[in-house]
């Protein structure tokens, strides 16, 4: 007899004990690892509870019972890399046909539930006096747990090395989009929330490139908003994730417009879905959506951690994008700035030079100067270095403000109407194409504030006005008191502010869009709004496309103002 077909005993440890028939199978049924036994033909004749359970039975008696063809035809078999596994090559097959007794690591899906799961299969051969296979013992190490550890961490790396590869959120999420359809889920929707313009949808895959041009034929067709007041939009109020299970034929009628529609839904296969927010730094950025066809694969508690831990992945790669974004602009815009404030300079500058040299030439030619004519130079000299002064002071308030210190005051009481009547007579001078009108009460509306800063507030808001508007066109200057405030306001007739854009106007850099061949800082509002604010009032905008702009900056009364 040879070695291998010697049969095996105990050894001195275990000979001490061997219990009874019904304590061995007891020991056997209850083991933690599932075990089978088969005969020379491959059928099975012993399974104990692990290995039932493994299999997706009730209890092992199911198991035996089944046979062979149809046992394997309820499993999806799969080698470790996730390729198609004969069944004649699982370990305990392999060895009854002549294979080498060595074990491998077996994935199969139960294909009525959908469950996926990992064992080591190590096959055991019992053989007759002739060396002839009776049975193969086939014990299953369960792996599962181990194994989606592995895939969830490879998934986290290839998602990183995704998401920090590029600046581009939006081409990044489409990868992040695909990636996880080839790991997790058969649909995959990214949605991010824009500042400006709100919901956007900026990914969609799928396995099947031809399921994502049927989705947007759908979408085109059949137009719905799930980022306004479905699923997306509660997951972005609630920063809290959705489970849906299963997603029966009726919801599907339910959310459809007619037959038809309902039809090719069905045949999106939406069957379970999972929604997670993507929030960075405690702000709300968008929701990752993902959807799988297959109801025995429907989502479960279990896939909470990683989907969560992809979305907060996803969201800081989004905040960082638009955080380097944001920088990037505000370097640009700090550089137009400062191109712009340097030429805004020289012009004044060169105007008073030119001025004072008009002043000195006429001095100099005359025993008699016209001094009508010198005392004009030298007036429009001094109200350019006021307006080089202003510009200046501008810049001084914005760093002041930028730094977070409060402006120093200096108040003092004066009529509106005659601070108004001041500034309105200065663009008249300078601007002689441009009708402005005043318009006061008949009793003089009086406010306790720093004259200097408020007049610098009016005069860019007028100057504004005046460049924003064509040759011509009325400009209406008014200083009021209405509903317990004072109230200045500037109207004009010329380009108007886009509508989208009226809530970033104050923003500092912020020019509107159509603002194109017109110099300015983009500080001017900016600073106009901190000081109002700090004079205890409020400025607002109200505004048409094409039609014009009517700004109204808002003071408190004094308590014993009449």
């Amino acid at each position: 007899m040879t070695e291998a077909a010697r049969p095996r005993t105990a050894g001195p440890a275990a000979a001490g004990w061997l219990g009874t028939a019904d304590q061995l199978r007891t020991v056997l049924m209850r083991a933690a690892d599932g075990i089978t036994v088969q005969d020379a033909n491959g059928q099975v004749r012993f399974a104990n509870e692990a290995a039932a359970r493994a299999m997706g039975f009730e209890d092992p008696d199911e198991l035996m019972r089944t046979p062979q063809a149809e046992l394997i035809a309820r499993f999806e078999l799969l080698d470790a890399s996730g390729e198609p596994l004969s069944p004649h090559l699982l370990p305990g097959r392999r060895l009854l046909l002549g294979g080498p007794e060595e074990g491998a690591v077996v994935r199969f899906r139960v294909r009525a539930t959908g469950d996926e799961r990992w064992s080591i299969v190590r096959p055991s051969a019992v053989r007759d006096a002739d060396g002839r296979i009776e049975f193969v013992i086939s014990s299953f190490q369960d792996v599962t747990a181990l194994k989606q550890s592995e895939q969830h961490l490879s998934l986290l790396a290839d998602a990183g090395a995704i998401l920090g590869g590029s600046v581009d959120y939006q081409e990044t999420l489409n990868e992040l989009a695909r990636l996880v359809v080839s790991e997790l889920a058969d649909w995959c929707v990214v949605d991010i929330v824009e500042p400006e313009s709100g919901v956007r949808r900026v990914a969609v895959a799928h396995v099947d490139p031809e399921k994502v041009r049927l989705a947007e034929e759908v979408q085109r067709r059949y137009p719905t908003d799930d980022t306004e007041t479905g699923a997306v939009a509660r997951v972005l109020e609630t920063r809290e994730p959705m489970l849906l299970r299963e997603v029966t034929d009726e919801q599907l009628a339910a959310a459809a417009q007619d037959e038809e529609h309902a039809a090719q839904l069905r045949v999106l296969g939406l069957r379970s879905v999972l929604i997670v927010p993507l929030v960075a730094r405690d702000n709300v950025l968008g929701a990752l959506t993902l959807v799988r066809s297959d109801p025995a694969r429907a989502f479960g508690e279990e896939d909470l951690p990683i989907t969560r831990e992809l979305a907060a992945r996803a969201a800081v790669a989004v905040d960082n994008a638009r955080l380097l974004n944001d920088a990037t602009e505000a370097l640009r815009l700090r550089d137009d700035f400062l191109a712009i404030a340097s030429h805004d300079m020289r012009t004044p500058l060169a105007a008073i030079l030119g001025y004072l040299q008009l002043a000195r030439r006429r001095l100099a030619a005359s025993d008699a100067p016209d001094l009508d004519r010198i005392g004009d130079y030298l007036a429009s000299a001094e109200a350019t270095t006021n307006r080089l002064t202003g510009l200046v002071a501008d810049l001084m308030d914005i760093s002041l403000l930028r730094s977070g210190q409060p402006l120093p005051l200096d108040r003092s009481r004066i009529s509106l109407s005659e601070l108004a009547g001041r500034i309105v007579e200065q663009h008249r001078r300078l601007a002689p194409d441009s009708p402005i009108s005043l318009e006061t009460n008949a009793d003089p509306v009086v406010v306790d504030t720093d004259v200097r800063r408020l007049e610098r507030v009016l005069d860019n808001l007028v100057g504004n006005a005046v460049k924003f508007s064509p040759p011509g066109a009325e400009i209406t200057v008014s200083a009021t008191a209405a509903d317990g405030s004072a109230c200045l306001t500037v109207t004009d007739r010329g380009r108007g502010i886009p509508e989208g854009e009226l809530g970033s106007i104050f923003e500092r850099y912020r020019r509107g869009s159509n603002a194109l061949g017109v110099r300015g800082t983009g500080l001017g509002l900016a600073g106009s709004r901190e000081i109002v604010r700090q004079l205890g009032g409020e400025i607002e905008v109200s505004s048409r496309l094409g039609e014009g702009s009517t700004f109204t900056v808002r003071l408190p009364l004094p308590d014993d103002a009449p």
